[in-house]
């Protein structure tokens, strides 16, 4: 409970802290409260968030129907269609390209755009596979997820923080 996840790079160097629209038009002020930047993941704690946390659905299968979430463009919120193309070990260099890490991930066909980073990968009944965190440059309609795997270590260490904690510089 009011906790949100979303990926490192999208709250990179945000100052002096993010803040999160609820349905309703309320804004509410977060907390980062854990920052990764080796698996791109980060924990924000919204005080006064009364949403119905979302649940894990555990490992996708390839080819399972799946649904990107998110605010692609800095639009409105949008939901497109996706399969799940199957899950690797995937290496590839952390946030600030300084170091390479291995991450558990999914690809998946769909449409993902800059905005959908840090949204769910839903299953269809609104379980989370995963986080999308990036869209592939030379294929077209393909994206990346954290699986539920890898960002399951930073989501139960965050549980019960609140105390913020830095988010070093910008990624770009």
């Amino acid at each position: 409970r009011n906790h949100v996840l979303t990926n490192a790079h999208v709250v990179a160097g945000v100052s002096p802290s993010p803040e999160v629209i609820t349905v309703r038009g309320r804004i509410l002020h977060a907390r980062v409260v854990l920052y990764d930047p080796l698996r791109d993941v980060a924990v924000l704690y919204v005080p006064g968030l009364h949403a119905r946390p979302l649940s894990f659905a555990g490992p996708a299968q390839r080819g399972e129907n799946a649904i990107v979430a998110g605010y692609p463009l800095n639009g409105g919120f949008t939901v497109n269609a996706a399969r799940i193309g199957g899950s690797e070990a995937a290496s590839s260099p952390d946030i600030y390209q300084n170091t390479q890490v291995t991450r558990q991930i999914y690809s998946i066909r769909a449409l993902v755009r800059p905005g959908n980073s840090g949204g769910p990968l839903l299953a269809p009944d609104g379980q989370v596979y995963g986080v999308v965190f990036a869209a592939a440059v030379s294929v077209r309609d393909t994206g990346y997820a954290l699986t539920e795997e890898e960002v399951r270590p930073d989501v139960q260490a965050a549980r019960a923080k609140t105390t913020q904690v830095p988010t070093q510089g910008c990624d770009s």
